[in-house]
């Protein structure tokens, strides 16, 4: 798991940095490329030519020697194999993520796309999309310290655990179908107010749940 991550890892941080590379040839030193977008989709923040191009492949490395360590510092490191599906969209799905804002902002500023237009909708169904993939594999895990609904009912109970992280699994799938819907048939804004919405509500009902589940298992560990 921890080979295919890092193989994974590689090819995108190789096309990052090869954005990034065609970013300082074709911007212009001292320009500024958009950072951050409001609600409604608004660029409202600005950054460093320099900083943006450096910064964001090095967040995906970053992020890559984290999902790589994790495992092994885990004490459930055999369930963190189990759950190999969930770990594997988180590790990748969070890069793939990184990636295409990355292409997104500097590619389209390099090219004269219309970054401002593009970004709300691309997000919003990347976002959503994984949330759907992530909520797939969750129903599936089995219990660890860094993946997954992790609560202290759900670390001491295998069944809260499975319990928890299936309805959440499912909270989420239907949050990122239902995103996509409002995005669709709507706008961008209206997906991420249902993305924040459903994100909500899933922590919240899941955090109930755990422990209802803990208080019914016979089998649950004690502190």
């Amino acid at each position: 798991m921890i080979r295919a991550g890092l193989g994974f890892s590689g090819v995108i941080l190789v096309f990052m940095i090869a954005v990034s590379a065609i970013g300082f040839s074709r911007i212009a030193p001292g320009a500024e490329l958009p950072s951050h977008w409001n609600i409604k989709g608004e660029i409202d923040g600005y950054a460093p030519r320099d900083l943006m191009l450096i910064l964001m492949p090095g967040l995906a490395f970053g992020l890559a020697a984290l999902f790589a360590l994790l495992p092994a510092i885990d004490p459930r490191k055999e369930n963190v194999r189990a759950s190999g599906g969930l770990y594997m969209t988180a590790w990748l799905g969070s890069l793939l993520l990184l990636a295409t804002l990355h292409g997104v902002i500097v590619l389209g500023t390099a090219f004269g796309a219309p970054v401002d237009l593009l970004m709300p909708n691309i997000l919003l169904y990347s976002i959503s999309a994984l949330m759907i993939v992530l909520g797939n594999f969750s129903a599936k895990s089995r219990s660890s310290f860094f993946i997954g609904v992790r609560t202290p009912w759900t670390l001491s109970s295998e069944h809260s655990w499975s319990v928890t992280n299936r309805a959440a699994g499912w909270m989420l799938v239907l949050t990122g179908l239902g995103a996509i819907a409002a995005g669709y048939f709507g706008d961008a804004r209206a997906g991420f107010v249902v993305c924040l919405a459903g994100a909500l509500a899933t922590l919240v009902v899941s955090v109930a749940i755990s422990y209802f589940a803990w208080a019914s298992d016979p089998d649950r560990r004690r502190a």
